[in-house]
């Protein structure tokens, strides 16, 4: 049997560090979410302390009322953080309100009696089942943490279901004295199983708040593309990749021809438009497909791991052709779009992502200055000016 005093103390001593933890984080990012963390953890602790005091005072309205309704607080108080951490659309806590209203006046006349004890159970086996719903609704990097605190959850809705029963049993008229261990293993349990949701949310929100920040830090606020930070990121990731080790890899850099006149003639709206339109061709083009990115002004890179020079023509020109023959609008305009592309390519190992860049570079260059609207793979101008 645990030890009942130690597994309160520690979890007390616990709740209270998470609950600190959750609302200096608050103070730092002013995000409601993290204050009702914080305070679901203190109400915790304090419905312990409360329950507690009936080893020193003898007055069952703050040992067992007050202490009740703390303890019904904290997954109210989850709920409510979980539901604006989500940025869902509004919550309507009325119900939650009334639910809670409706207990806590229930509980006046019984909560002396086992049967206020068993209303709270009942009512805090409910919350924690809805709590258990609205994380596995939630998308979360950690999943597996994710699914651990679900566990938790489902795991304390069926405890509290099952202390509900046991405690109904001498209503029932059966001897209720064989339960007693069964109802202190249940305390216990309910205790570790809370601090061990408390311990496990900061996490999960943590990898959130980091893979949220990672997200941002490299990509292109304006194409929603990876930036060119990103780009370099993601492709030594997936060129270090062994299932890649030495196969062919090719990049295509294409660059929108005459960019500068859209500009200056339709205005820089127009332009942050086409750049959009054109980041949704290759979005459509190579969505699962390699990693693209915005890596300049109006040029863009897609690195294509296992893919031979002639392949990434073919997909560089199939681009070109969407972009030239589609229309592109704005504010009832057709503006005529058109775009040219490099193309390099080695064995995986024997040239870095920056000379294969390099290389198409060049190519897009001839590209542009042989007459724009086209694809070029190799480095003979000559051949170009007669093609």
């Amino acid at each position: 049997m645990l030890h009942l005093p130690t597994v309160i103390s520690l979890s007390f001593i616990l709740n209270v560090l998470i609950g600190l933890f959750f609302l200096s984080v608050h103070n730092f990012k002013k995000q409601t979410s993290f204050l009702l963390f914080g305070l679901a953890c203190i109400t915790f602790a304090f419905a312990e302390l409360l329950a507690c005091l009936k080893l020193v005072i003898d007055v069952p309205f703050i040992t067992h009322y007050l202490a009740d309704i703390f303890i019904l607080l904290s997954p109210f108080l989850i709920i409510i953080g979980l539901h604006k951490y989500k940025h869902s659309k509004p919550l309507n806590l009325v119900p939650l309100y009334y639910l809670l209203g409706f207990t806590a006046l229930t509980l006046l006349p019984i909560y002396p009696y086992s049967a206020g004890q068993m209303l709270t159970s009942f009512v805090i086996s409910g919350l924690y089942l809805y709590s258990a719903y609205i994380i596995k609704s939630m998308s979360f990097v950690a999943t597996l943490q994710k699914k651990a605190l679900v566990v938790c959850f489902l795991i304390h809705t069926l405890l509290m279901l099952t202390q509900t029963t046991l405690l109904a049993i001498p209503y029932l008229g059966a001897n209720s004295a064989n339960y007693l261990e069964s109802l202190q293993f249940i305390l216990s349990s309910h205790l570790i199983l809370a601090t061990c949701s408390a311990l496990i949310l900061p996490y999960l929100l943590a990898s959130n708040t980091e893979h949220t920040l990672s997200s941002l830090a490299n990509t292109d606020t304006l194409s929603q593309l990876l930036n060119r930070r990103g780009f370099f990121t993601k492709s030594r990731e997936a060129l270090s990749n062994p299932k890649n080790i030495d196969k062919n890899v090719s990049v295509i850099l294409l660059d929108i021809d005459f960019f500068k006149r859209v500009n200056d003639q339709f205005g820089h709206e127009t332009g942050d438009q086409a750049i959009k339109w054109i980041s949704q061709h290759i979005k459509e083009q190579f969505l699962n497909v390699g990693i693209s990115a915005r890596i300049g002004g109006e040029e863009f890179a897609i690195l294509l791991p296992d893919y031979s020079l002639s392949a990434a023509k073919n997909d560089a020109e199939q681009l070109r052709k969407n972009i030239s023959i589609q229309p592109f609008y704005h504010d009832g305009q057709h503006i005529s779009l058109s775009v040219s592309a490099g193309v390099s390519n080695a064995i995986n190992g024997e040239a870095t992502i920056k000379e294969l860049l390099a290389y198409a570079d060049k190519r897009l260059y001839l590209a542009k200055e042989t007459g724009r609207d086209k694809v070029v793979t190799f480095d003979e101008k000559s051949l170009l000016m007669q093609s």
